[in-house]
């Protein structure tokens, strides 16, 4: 609960400039939080990023005290989390999606949950009513996403520098480690190394989840060694096998879902 009152917030709708001032004070701790959160990349906090969302945050409180309709604190508080994270989320999606409107790149991340982080399949879903609904988007947008999303990925994006100042391309990376000369290195070979990436990736982030959510998660797609279960398998016959109730099951399953499709994300940005 913000530490303030019902006669500052009427004061503060007012122009009363101490009132808004403790209000921005007491809502610090909400903005650098939200801003933290969403300039993680790969686990790791972007400060400057954060404090770029931070501002936009803070700009968001000014201007949220003024259109704020309602007279207590309570409400105040319930309205000003939302406001805040509706902004730095907006501000976080603007930076990261190049080229998208914001509402497209909400729909596709919609979709890249479904796909459980892998943008290609979310390009795919991404175009079909089911499970997408009233989201659904065109082909063309879906792929415009998914671009925006990668970033260029041509054989001569730049993927760093030598120690000696030379800069290295995507196609010498893939060279050094497909085991060729750089000049025979086509799309066909980058493809394929993506594949090997993501099968790497998907093991990766399901050997961090917990034995019981990594169970699930395999059973589900028939990931080996676990057989594959999949929809028609009612979750009580998984239970008994894996000796738990079926709402452990369940639960095991959103838990692992939420957090494997956290983990790959991470991963797949560094592709």
């Amino acid at each position: 609960m913000l530490n303030l009152t019902d006669d500052q917030i009427s004061a503060a709708k007012a122009n009363d400039l101490s009132a808004i001032t403790a209000i921005i004070r007491e809502t610090e701790g909400i903005v650098t939080e939200a801003a933290r959160r969403h300039s993680k990349f790969s686990g790791s906090e972007d400060q400057a990023r954060a404090e770029d969302l931070a501002q936009e945050g803070r700009v968001a409180v000014w201007r949220a005290v003024e259109r704020f309709e309602g007279e207590t604190v309570a409400q105040f508080a319930a309205y000003i989390q939302r406001t805040i994270e509706g902004a730095i989320t907006d501000a976080r999606r603007a930076d990261t999606w190049s080229g998208v409107s914001p509402r497209a790149a909400k729909d596709f991340e919609l979709a890249m949950r479904f796909a459980s982080g892998d943008p290609y399949a979310a390009e795919k879903l991404a175009v079909q009513a089911d499970p997408m609904g009233d989201r659904k988007m065109s082909p063309e947008n879906a792929r415009a996403c998914r671009l925006s999303w990668q970033g260029v990925e041509y054989l001569d994006a730049p993927a760093g520098t030598e120690e000696s100042g030379e800069a290295i391309t995507l196609g010498m990376v893939l060279a050094e480690e497909l085991g060729m000369p750089a000049e025979l290195v086509e799309s066909s070979d980058r493809l394929a190394y993506r594949r090997k990436v993501v099968r790497t990736q998907v093991h990766h982030a399901l050997g961090l989840l917990s034995d019981r959510m990594r169970h699930v998660l395999k059973a589900d797609h028939g990931i080996s060694p676990v057989p594959r279960y999949g929809t028609d398998v009612p979750d009580s016959t998984l239970a008994e096998d894996m000796g738990i109730t079926a709402e452990q099951v369940q639960r095991a399953r959103y838990r692992g879902q939420e957090r494997f499709s956290a983990l790959y994300l991470a991963g797949a940005k560094q592709w």
